[in-house]
């Protein structure tokens, strides 16, 4: 089994970066609950149980195998302590390298204020101090809020899509 980093708490001016626990998943459910959310990343909103039973398995901080590293974070206002939303990081490791799949995702009501980019910079900061080198992102290209976060995180898009999302890559310092 590879030794993954557990998710840390972190913060922002603005923002509180809590690692998952299951305990979100009451809280969650209705931060994920408006269907406008879904446009472009498919799916449904998420049940109370069925956010109980993926925090029970994404908590554990890696798949079942080992073979990937499972990082989630609740973002947290640090002024009401309330949820707007996560943002998460899938690891893995080709040879002496690490990448990190990412993905944030913030309740209609809390975008264009700028948190998603804010969450996702503390999270990929957090990521390049341990030792990630790749970031990948899975973009729906009518998503251009999505599109613009990747953007200001330096990623770019490539020409491979899968499930009708553009692959966006870059490449981190070390």
């Amino acid at each position: 089994m590879n030794d993954w980093p557990a998710a840390q708490p972190l913060d922002t001016t603005r923002l509180f970066l809590k690692p998952l626990s299951v305990a979100d998943a009451q809280e969650m459910s209705h931060v994920l609950g408006d269907t406008s959310l879904y446009r472009h990343i498919g799916g449904t909103p998420p049940t109370l149980q069925q956010l109980t039973e993926r925090y029970t398995r994404q908590s554990l901080g890696h798949s079942p195998d080992g073979e990937q590293g499972w990082l989630n974070w609740i973002v947290r206002r640090q002024d009401t302590d309330r949820a707007v939303g996560f943002v998460q990081s899938t690891l893995l490791r080709s040879n002496e390298s690490r990448s990190a799949e990412i993905a944030w995702v913030i309740a209609p009501q809390h975008q264009g204020l700028g948190y998603a980019t804010e969450a996702a910079r503390r999270m990929v900061d957090w990521l390049i101090s341990e030792g990630t080198s790749t970031l990948i992102a899975h973009i729906h290209p009518m998503n251009q809020a999505s599109v613009a976060v990747a953007r200001k995180l330096g990623m770019h898009a490539t020409t491979t899509i899968i499930d009708d999302e553009v692959r966006w890559e870059a490449s981190l310092p070390q």
